[in-house]
C-alpha cells in the first residue's frame, strides 16, 4: 500500500473509532496565576454526554482556604499538604503557588503541576476520584528559574519540565506513590535566537513511542530533539539534535497527529504554525509548511499561545492572544497541510490555554485577563466551534486538564 493510501485508510479508521468512543464524567482542572489573585487549582464536574459542569470549588491552594469547603476528608488533606511541605511555615500556609501548567498521570490518579516562580519548583498531588480534590504529595526543585511546562512519559514514571527564564528541560522519577524525586537529568540550552534573546524552552513533549522528548525554544527558534532514557530517565541530544522553526517567530508548543507521523508547532511572535513531518525511527521532524493563525485581513499584534489536535485528527486548534480568537483548520489527511476554515472569538481576553475535552465534542478556552472560560460545541463534520452560550468566573486561568471522575 502506498504511504498516501495507508494514511488515507488510518484516518477513516481513527474516525470510525473516535465516533463510538464511550462518554462518561470528568473532573477538569484549571490551574491559574496566584498573583493575579487566584487562590490556586479550581475543580469542576464535567459530564461528557451532556456537557453539563459543575463547580467544585478550590481543588487545592492555602492550607485553610483548600479544605474548609469540605468537612469530609479535609482534616488528612490538611496534614498531608503540612507534611509534603515541612519544614516550612510560609508554604505550608500559602500552598501551591503559580500553578501555571497541569499534567495528569496516564493512570489518572495524580496531577503535577509547574510553578511559576522564579525559585522554581514542581508539585505532586493525588486526585481524589470521587471529589476531585487534590492532597499535596510533595514539590521538588526544578533546578531552574520559572518552569512553565510540565508533562508526564506515557510509561508515567518520569516527570519533564521546562524552565523557561534559565533554559533548561529537566526529568525528575514519579514514585509509586505519585510523589516526586529529585532531578535525574538536566539539558541547558545555549545560543541565540528571537530578538538575540537567550534560550527560552516553553514546551517539552513525548514523541508517541516514548523514545523523544521535543522541546520548543522561543528563544532559540529551534525544536531540540532529545534520546530519552525511559529506564535511567536521562536525556541525551539526538542526531541530529534540532530543527530550525521560523526566524524571530518564537516556538512555543508542539501537539502531535494521532496517526504519529505529523507534529505541529505554534510560534507565539509569528502567529503561525509550522506544520512537520515526523520520522519516528530517528526523532527527526521536518518542516511541511508554516501557516498564519491570522485572518489575511488582520492587522492586530498576535500572542499566538496553544494548538492542538482533536483526537480524531481532523482538525486542529491554536488560540491568538492579540485577537482573542481559536483559528480551526483543516488537516488535509495525505499531506498533513492545513486550510484555515474559521476565525471564532474567545468572548474574552488573552486566551492563554484551551483545552478538547476527551470524547473531542466540546472546547474550553480560558481568557486570562477577563478572568473567564468559555464552553464551546466542535461539530464533529465541520470541526466549527460554536459557543454553547456556558461560561464561569476564574480568575487568571492559565491551564485546563481532565481527569477521570468516580
Amino acid at each position: 500500500m502506498s504511504r498516501p493510501a495507508a494514511l488515507l485508510g488510518w484516518a477513516l479508521l481513527i474516525q470510525s473509532a473516535f465516533a463510538g468512543q464511550a462518554p462518561r464524567d470528568y473532573w477538569m482542572y484549571i490551574g491559574a496565576y496566584t498573583y493575579l489573585g487566584s487562590p490556586g487549582i479550581s475543580v469542576y464536574k464535567y459530564h461528557s454526554t451532556t456537557g453539563k459542569v459543575e463547580s467544585g470549588g478550590l481543588a487545592t491552594g492555602s492550607l485553610w482556604q483548600s479544605n474548609r469547603d469540605a468537612l469530609s476528608g479535609s482534616l488528612p488533606r490538611m496534614v498531608a499538604q503540612m507534611r509534603a511541605e515541612w519544614p516550612s511555615m510560609k508554604m505550608m500556609a500559602r500552598g501551591v503557588q503559580n500553578p501555571s501548567f497541569l499534567a495528569v498521570h496516564p493512570n489518572g490518579r495524580f496531577l503535577y503541576t509547574a510553578d511559576e516562580n522564579p525559585s522554581g519548583t514542581v508539585s505532586a498531588f493525588r486526585i481524589d476520584p470521587a471529589t476531585g480534590k487534590l492532597t499535596m504529595l510533595n514539590s521538588q526543585p526544578s533546578n531552574g528559574n520559572k518552569p512553565c511546562f510540565v508533562t508526564v512519559d506515557h510509561t508515567g514514571r518520569w516527570l519533564l519540565a521546562t524552565n523557561f527564564m534559565s533554559g533548561s528541560v529537566v526529568v525528575l522519577p514519579i514514585h509509586s506513590d505519585g510523589s516526586l524525586g529529585p532531578v535525574t537529568s538536566l539539558v541547558q540550552h545555549s545560543g541565540s535566537g528571537t530578538g538575540n534573546l537567550g534560550p527560552h524552552p516553553h514546551s517539552v513533549n513525548l514523541s508517541p513511542d516514548n523514545r523523544f522528548a521535543l522541546a520548543a525554544d522561543l528563544g532559540l527558534d529551534e525544536i531540540r530533539v532529545y534520546r530519552f532514557d525511559q529506564d535511567r530517565g536521562i536525556l541525551t541530544p539526538n542526531d541530529p539534535p534540532l530543527v530550525r522553526t521560523p526566524a524571530n517567530a518564537g516556538a512555543r508548543h508542539l501537539s502531535f497527529h494521532p496517526n504519529g507521523n505529523l507534529a505541529y508547532v505554534i510560534e507565539e511572535l509569528g502567529s503561525s504554525i509550522t506544520a512537520m513531518r515526523w520520522d519516528s525511527e530517528h526523532g527527526v521532524p521536518a518542516p511541511i509548511e508554516t501557516v498564519s493563525t491570522l485572518p489575511k485581513d488582520s492587522h492586530v499584534k498576535s500572542g499566538a499561545a496553544e494548538v492542538l489536535v482533536r483526537p480524531d485528527g481532523r482538525f486542529l486548534y491554536a488560540s491568538s492572544r492579540g485577537p482573542n480568537i481559536v483559528t480551526v483548520f483543516r488537516i488535509d489527511a495525505v499531506t498533513g497541510q492545513l486550510t484555515p476554515i474559521q476565525y471564532i472569538s474567545t468572548q474574552g481576553k488573552q486566551p492563554r490555554n484551551f483545552r478538547i475535552d476527551p470524547t473531542g465534542n466540546y472546547l474550553f478556552a480560558g481568557n486570562v485577563e477577563t478572568n473567564n472560560v468559555v464552553q464551546f460545541h466542535i461539530d464533529r463534520q465541520s470541526g466549527f466551534l460554536k459557543p454553547t452560550g456556558l461560561a464561569f468566573q476564574v480568575v487568571g486561568p492559565t491551564c485546563i486538564k481532565f481527569a477521570p471522575a468516580q
